[in-house]
């Protein structure tokens, strides 16, 4: 009131030392990272409804219109990619939000944004609080949920990438609420990168949303790398994928596809940061439907049914506030796993016989408290009631309030409802609260042991195996996912916290199902002893057991077995136009290429033909026939007497060949395929124009080490009965 039209300042100042800040706010002249053409400029208010209606008004409504009737059947969803907006922090309506969002006018507080204190270092930070809260509400609602309003209104739905890895710790969001936000969550991971301890950063963060808002879906933006993807196959990429399965990912957004003409050559156009996936790469033509389609059944199933997990954890409601890496809580121990929810599902959980139950029907034995004593009063009564339900709440009790609202009557509240609710004089230990119970001081390991609560998973009889799971609780049974991140088989024994059911093994990468397994009930845990193959994946599922079943049978039992050698020579031809030798070539012994004379050979990408004759006995009665290829690096299709038995793209290398063996002379095939950086490599050795291929990204300068490739072997013939 004391600023003219001009800006300057008419006050008739009082005695004393005064400071004056002027505040205000300006754009940060940040520009939109990977603009289209005609779409460059600044970056846009992510903070402001008005924002997302520019965009909106721009290119959604003109999809709209050009899909016509297909709207939302052909073209079914917007998204929003990586989380790399900068740090916003200021909209032009903040000032208004907050009046709306906290309750209380800010402006008198707004020199703490410049670094000052107003009142005290306690107010100060009191209001820092509030301000973060306001900005993350308005990300949340005013740029994904206005978002996703604008698309449901037009028949479409929402896929947004809304919280990304470390770069965005210290922004003002609550990456839980922006994900609820949208249709169908999504994170990423990468190819190697941005892991800790193994795990993908917002993968957990990702299914946490997806589980605790009720949707179907918690996609992932996939192998992401920076690397020279030219070395990528379905053997690689197979056990990045799984990891982020047992995160609780289910729907793959491969990164990424190019379109890519054929006059531009091979490999072509890519991306600078994807996994190269498109018909251009090597292998396409004999892997991608097997592998699309190990992807496709491990997402149908891990999209049934909901998430089995033992405890919910409550992150707060502050901001920024983020889900970290998929990892061990302190005391949890292996084998029980977790989710985290915000405040906007805090407040909706509802509690049924001793369990807290989420509107989406998820629901958990133990709801997990901040480890911090700031608690709102709200979030304080919330808990009362919780306890007072029936249910188990686990965390320290709160002496006072994060907020300025009310403050400072409003910490005296929260410090009053602790009384009535926490153990007294703040000792650890265990107080009931009418039907339910609030723990304090104990960990994890002893309440578990109190209760009596077994893991839900557990391995025995490896050291140092790597095996994940995930568990999801179908309406007729159970189903655990199962994967070994190792390379060598794992001779365990697998636990289920399950009893009283009939088990099957589903194997996602062939397809094959074995119903009732032999396995091990002892009233509290199902065991099932085999062998895990190098980079397997199995899905366990527990159905109610069938009488007319018979008895159970066993699952890869060892079976009396003859192997026969299969020894060269081999003749080995290649195809045109590649730089390899024309005509075929005998291979005396199997090796990789990379270790032939022939650079021609030596820097060959693509798939070479093994043929040789071999001599067969026709199959005993009741025994199966296997040609086992031994080391295969890559992958490899296997044909016998013209008949084509499949691709072999995983580990064991074994393709069951009973259906197309004869007696006597026999004509055998194997279509070996390596990956394009062999070639890519020889070719930066070369003048550009005596190179095969060409990529705007060939990565390579010529020394690097080449990949091994071709068919290592042994190759083995295998009789098992």
């Amino acid at each position: 009131s004391k600023l003219k039209p001009d800006g300057t300042l008419e006050w008739d100042v009082p005695e004393g030392d005064w400071t004056v800040v002027r505040t205000g706010h300006r754009i940060t002249n940040a520009p939109l990272s990977v603009p289209m053409p005609g779409f460059q400029g600044l970056e846009n208010d992510f903070l402001d409804r008005a924002g997302i209606d520019l965009v909106y008004d721009s290119v959604g409504t003109e999809l709209v219109k050009e899909a016509g009737p297909q709207a939302g059947k052909t073209l079914r969803s917007f998204a929003t990619d990586s989380f790399e907006d900068g740090y916003p922090n200021w909209t032009e309506k903040l000032l208004a939000e907050f009046q709306l969002f906290r309750g209380y006018d800010p402006r008198p507080y707004l020199p703490v944004l410049a670094g000052r204190l107003v009142g005290s270092a306690e107010i100060s930070e009191r209001f820092l609080h509030d301000y973060r809260k306001t900005v993350a509400d308005c990300m949340a609602d005013d740029h994904y949920g206005h978002l996703t309003k604008l698309s449901n209104e037009h028949g479409m739905k929402t896929l947004c990438e809304a919280a990304g890895p470390s770069w965005s710790q210290s922004m003002c969001m609550d990456g839980l609420k922006n994900l609820g936000r949208a249709d169908m969550p999504m994170g990423e991971f990468w190819r190697g990168l941005f892991l800790i301890n193994g795990q993908n950063q917002v993968c957990k963060q990702t299914a946490s949303a997806a589980h605790i808002y009720g949707r179907k879906t918690a996609s992932a933006e996939a192998f992401t790398s920076f690397a020279p993807d030219w070395d990528n196959g379905p053997a690689l990429l197979k056990p990045i994928a799984d990891v982020a399965f047992c995160e609780g990912i289910n729907r793959i957004a491969f990164h990424g596809m190019t379109a890519t003409r054929p006059q531009d050559g091979k490999p072509g156009y890519e991306f600078f940061a994807g996994t190269h996936f498109n018909p251009n790469v090597t292998w396409w033509n004999q892997a991608a439907k097997p592998w699309l389609n190990y992807v496709n059944r491990c997402q149908a199933l891990l999209q049934s049914g909901l998430f089995a997990a033992d405890v919910l954890y409550y992150n707060g409601d502050g901001a920024p506030n983020l889900v970290e890496a998929k990892h061990v809580p302190a005391g949890l121990g292996k084998g029980y796993d977790y989710d985290v929810c915000d405040g906007s599902i805090f407040e909706k959980i509802s509690v049924e016989n001793g369990e807290v139950v989420l509107p989406s029907g998820m629901r958990y034995r133990y709801l997990v408290l901040p480890d911090h004593a700031r608690l709102t009063p709200r979030d304080v009564e919330k808990i009362k009631s919780l306890a007072e339900a029936g249910a188990t709440l686990i965390g320290p009790a709160p002496t006072r309030s994060p907020s300025l609202v009310a403050f400072p009557e409003a910490d005296q509240a929260v410090r009053t409802l602790a009384a009535e609710i926490w153990p007294a004089d703040g000792k650890p230990g265990e107080r009931r609260v009418g039907k339910g119970r609030v723990i304090s001081g104990s960990t994890f390991e002893q309440i578990l042991a109190a209760d009596g609560l077994v893991p839900d998973f557990s391995v025995q009889g490896a050291k140092d195996a790597s095996i994940r799971y995930i568990h999801r609780i179908l309406p007729e049974g159970d189903l655990y996912f199962v994967c070994n991140l190792k390379d060598r088989v794992e001779p365990v024994t697998l636990q289920f916290r399950i009893t009283g059911r009939s088990v099957g093994v589903w194997d996602a990468t062939t397809g094959a199902v074995t119903e009732n397994i032999a396995a091990t009930d002892d009233g509290k845990m199902t065991s099932v002893t085999l062998p895990l193959q190098p980079h397997e994946s199995l899905f366990f599922v527990f159905t109610n057991k069938n009488p007319k079943a018979g008895p159970a049978v066993a699952f890869r039992e060892e079976r009396p077995s003859t192997s026969t050698p299969v020894e060269g020579p081999w003749t080995v031809s290649f195809p045109a136009n590649l730089g390899a030798p024309e005509e075929p070539v005998i291979f005396e012994q199997l090796g990789s290429w990379t270790e032939n004379p022939d650079d021609r050979i030596k820097h060959f990408s693509g798939t070479a033909s093994y043929r040789k004759t071999i001599r067969l006995a026709k199959p005993a009665k009741g025994s199966r026939l296997f040609l086992d290829l031994g080391n295969l690096p890559h992958l490899a299709e296997v044909s016998l007497n013209g008949k084509n038995l499949g691709v072999v793209w995983s580990k064991p290398a074994r393709v069951d060949i009973t259906s197309a063996a004869k007696s006597g002379d026999n004509d055998l095939e194997i279509r070996v395929t390596n990956v394009w950086k062999n070639r890519l490599v020889g070719d930066a050795k070369l003048e550009p124009a005596k190179r095969i291929t060409w990529s705007n990204w060939p990565f390579y300068k010529g020394n690097e080490p080449l990949e091994v490739s071709g068919l290592i072997g042994p190759v083995t013939l295998i009789s098992e009965k």
